[in-house]
């Protein structure tokens, strides 16, 4: 395998290993992209079965004991078949607010060759923000979209087809569908992350390997190919036991910017545990990358969790905590626990009462966790304020039954989420609800089949939507 470098670690070693690549099913397939969360499973079959219970004469009210017979010639009772009635699922009943200071959700459409963005913004339609024509190659089944914060350029990432780990490819574009740069042995599922100004993108790549494509001001990109050391990929500190690193290197994921902007941060994920073990940090010319023992959350040098990038999503902005979703440890499958670290990767707090499907940062440090009594055909969904204590508060919102649902981000004070239902018929909405008053709720539905040609979504703050 091309991507596979011998090892030559010493006797600290620790067991990470790179992610599989297995993409499940393909977007068309699931109900919507927007509000399907991951699924862990190679599928889910439901069925419903009618309840058989024995017919008995009532021997007193609220009575379980057994049947009498009436004499020597009784025939048994015959069995009662109760049918259960069909599931019904139902969007969230609110209007289509104008919300003062809300943020706009942007749709990533698929149309043949191009992509093109449409915007919702609470109180308005869907309407059309612009188009990336040749975005994508001929065939390509499934891709994923991050768009530059100046939304002049688009970066699409494109799975392999066969699932081939660290096999996947990227395409820089700009709107007029000029490609300026392509690349192959990249890692799809970790994602992309654009600086501030829009002037470089970071997307990783196999053999231990980071892309910095920088675009300069006459439209040309260049890629700088960076080699991140073995170091890194250890926890830091290192834990003072012997462990043991399988041969082939773990996943990372760009997480953001430093806010000065000379640094770009990334994590290691582990596939045992489903969150990150170590983090590190790339210098944006190239010329150093160094382990760090946190974020670095609020000082010049360190992340700037920017709506829009993974570090944005999981790193609260206000103390550097990190909420990442761990894997079920029993092999038999189960819900996932969310799990809340400080920044000195000590233990805060978990949340796994129910199946947590998303989560995001409030702007006070707060934690929001949509979650559900299922992950997929639950009966109810909500969305659930965590305080630093980790104490749940009352729910700011709750819906139900649903197919799925999804919490898209938060930005700005406001929770964007989308929900889908199947039963009796399918339609999915996205939603808008302001956290600090729930009664500043918006959503609007998704054209008829609008779903299935969604490729991504993103939550943009009013300052910095175009």
């Amino acid at each position: 395998m091309a991507d596979l470098e011998p090892r030559r670690d010493g006797p600290y070693e620790a067991p990470l290993e790179r992610l599989a690549a297995g993409r499940g099913q393909r977007r068309r397939a699931l109900v919507a992209i927007l509000s399907i969360g991951i699924v862990l499973f190679g599928a889910i079959g439901l069925a419903r079965l009618s309840e058989i219970t024995a017919a008995a004469p009532e021997t007193g009210r609220g009575s379980t004991g057994p049947a009498t017979s009436a004499g020597p010639t009784a025939e048994p009772s015959a069995p009662a078949f109760r049918s259960v009635a069909p599931r019904t699922e139902h969007l969230l009943d609110a209007p289509n607010d104008l919300l003062a200071d809300a943020p706009s959700v942007l749709l990533f459409v698929r149309d043949g060759l191009a992509i093109g963005v449409e915007r919702w913004t609470a109180g308005m339609d869907l309407a059309p923000k612009q188009t990336f024509r040749a975005a994508l190659d001929a065939g390509t089944p499934d891709v994923f979209t991050v768009l530059a914060p100046t939304d002049d350029h688009l970066f699409v990432l494109e799975p392999d087809e066969s699932g081939t780990p660290m096999n996947d490819r990227g395409r820089l574009v700009d709107p007029t569908g000029r490609l300026l740069w392509s690349g192959d042995h990249l890692a799809a599922v970790s994602g992309a992350a654009w600086s501030a100004d829009g002037r470089l993108v970071v997307v990783a790549g196999s053999n231990r390997r980071w892309h910095l494509v920088r675009i300069d001001a006459a439209g040309k990109a260049t890629d700088r190919t960076v080699a991140l050391p073995f170091r890194i990929f250890l926890p830091t500190p290192l834990p003072t036991t012997d462990l043991s690193i399988p041969r082939v290197d773990p996943r990372t994921i760009p997480l953001g910017f430093s806010k000065d902007g000379r640094w770009a941060y990334g994590g290691i994920a582990s596939p045992e545990l489903g969150l990150l073990v170590a983090t590190f940090r790339v210098a944006v010319d190239g010329s150093a990358v160094e382990p760090v023992a946190d974020l670095g959350v609020g000082r010049a040098d360190g992340l700037d969790p920017r709506p829009g990038t993974i570090g944005g999503r999981i790193v609260d902005p206000a103390s550097g905590r990190i909420a990442t979703f761990r894997t079920n440890p029993d092999p038999s499958g189960g819900t996932r626990s969310l799990e809340v670290r400080n920044p000195d990767a000590g233990f805060a707090f978990a949340v796994g009462s129910e199946a947590p499907i998303g989560a995001g940062w409030g702007p006070d440090g707060g934690l929001f966790v949509l979650a559900a009594n299922a992950p997929l055909f639950a009966d109810r969904v909500q969305l659930i304020p965590y305080g630093r204590d980790g104490m749940a508060g009352a729910p700011v919102l709750e819906m139900g039954p649903l197919a799925s649902a999804d919490l898209l981000g938060i930005v700005d004070g406001f929770a964007a989420m989308a929900a889908s239902v199947t039963r009796p018929t399918s339609a999915v909405q996205l939603i808008l609800v302001d956290l600090a008053d729930p009664s500043r709720i918006a959503q609007v539905p998704l054209p008829d089949g609008g779903s299935d040609s969604i490729v991504g979504v993103e939550v943009r703050g009013v300052q910095v939507t175009g």
